[in-house]
């Protein structure tokens, strides 16, 4: 089950509307108010293991804290470990940078290695100091609760006096920004109520059945976006947010990625490799405890799949080298090479060869040559130094990548 946002913390900048307000005070050992850079930071709450504090503080625009209750400890709402995720998200993903809003990110720009970003078109913010303007808003009704007090807590009450509270807490000397620069939600033509559509009408969008579209949602599966708003129990998507996620379905794979259901049979050489390395990545990936960890949500973010990237083509390279028939490799060479030695010719095809063994097993390689040497001198008499001296550049490629000594001759 994904984590769930519970409550604001009582020092954020930008308050998530509806959400109540929590008293964060044993938080602020941990609390940077200006930091060089923009940081995200996770802080078990330490009345729970079922409840962690997300803090994002930017150097310019504030910070965002927000409480949330997750099912497995360390674990991290989605998005939270990734490098550039956004300081204020609203609407199921709508997101600002400071300066405007942007739509959920969906639509992946294979050569750019990067979502495409589209703004927002008429967007507006909707800061605490344009809610506050309402002389309705009563900061004495309003509630700061304790961590504590979520579980038995009514949910009904104004919000409005809620944010009222808030903001009276809020101190100059702590360098908080003015609440004209406080940002609660946007509004835009495209999230109007009018514009909005349902399950059906996503489904049909993505020519999929409804049933499918909430078997998807309740799996946690096709990448469906997070609905804008919820209607009693009914989800509401904005028409551009379903319409991207129904382009990047349509959108054709990568041709670099195989098909992994493909039905075209490997080269015998391939499928023994295939097999080979298919129980050594399970065991790689699952079997192991340390990396079985990897799969919870907060592992989840570029750096942490760049890791575990770099450990299965580790885990490749040795495996295949280790099956590498380097000196019965050396042999064939020896004695192709010994073939074109009268003739003083080294062909270019056999130098490639060599080449790519010394890169792989430079003693293999080193052998080949010493053995090519010693046997063309005594069976061939006087050999092109030219040719020789071709053997020995070619078996020494592989030296200055294996820290390995000169070839010897």
């Amino acid at each position: 089950m994904p984590p769930r946002l519970l409550a604001n913390g009582a020092s954020t900048d930008h308050p998530a509307p509806s959400l109540p307000f929590v008293d964060d005070a044993h938080l602020a050992a941990d609390l940077t108010r200006c930091p060089e850079a923009a940081r995200r930071t996770l802080i078990p709450d330490p009345e729970g293991e079922d409840l962690i504090w997300v803090v994002h503080a930017h150097p310019q625009l504030g910070r965002s804290i927000l409480l949330y209750a997750v099912d497995e400890p360390g674990a991290a709402p989605a998005g939270q470990w990734q490098a550039d995720a956004p300081l204020v998200t609203r609407a199921g993903g709508y997101w600002w940078d400071g300066a405007g809003w942007y739509r959920p990110p969906q639509l992946w720009d294979a050569t750019a290695g990067a979502f495409e970003q589209h703004l927002v078109p008429a967007a507006a913010t909707v800061t605490a100091a344009d809610l506050l303007s309402d002389p309705a808003a009563d900061a004495s009704r309003g509630r700061l609760l304790r961590v504590a007090d979520l579980a038995d807590q009514p949910e009904c009450g104004d919000w409005l006096d809620d944010l009222a509270l808030w903001a009276n807490h809020r101190s100059a000397a702590d360098q908080h920004p003015p609440l004209e620069r406080c940002v609660v939600t946007l509004t835009a033509p495209e999230l109007a109520g009018d514009n909005l559509i349902g399950t059906r009408a996503l489904a049909a969008l993505a020519s999929i059945t409804a049933s499918t579209l909430r078997a998807y949602m309740n799996r946690n599966q096709g990448a469906v976006p997070q609905p804008q708003v919820m209607i009693g129990r009914r989800a509401m998507w904005s028409r551009p947010v379903a319409q991207d996620w129904v382009e990047q379905r349509r959108r054709p794979t990568p041709d670099r990625w195989a098909s992994p259901n493909g039905d075209g049979a490997l080269p015998p050489g391939a499928e023994q490799i295939r097999s080979r390395l298919d129980p050594l990545f399970y065991a790689a990936l699952y079997e192991d405890p340390a990396r079985r960890a990897r799969w919870a949500l907060r592992f989840r973010g570029p750096e942490a799949v760049r890791d575990v990237a770099g450990e299965l083509a580790r885990l490749a390279a040795a495996e295949l080298h280790s099956h590498l028939p380097g000196q019965d490799l050396a042999q064939v060479l020896a004695h192709a090479a010994l073939a074109d030695a009268g003739a003083g010719e080294l062909p270019k095809a056999l130098e490639t060869v060599l080449r790519w063994l010394a890169l792989h097993d430079p003693q293999a390689a080193e052998n080949a040559v010493t053995a090519i040497a010693a046997r063309a001198g005594t069976h061939l008499g006087d050999v092109s130094q030219d040719f020789l001296h071709r053997l020995r550049t070619a078996a020494g490629a592989g030296c200055d990548h294996h820290g390995g000594r000169p070839t010897a001759t």
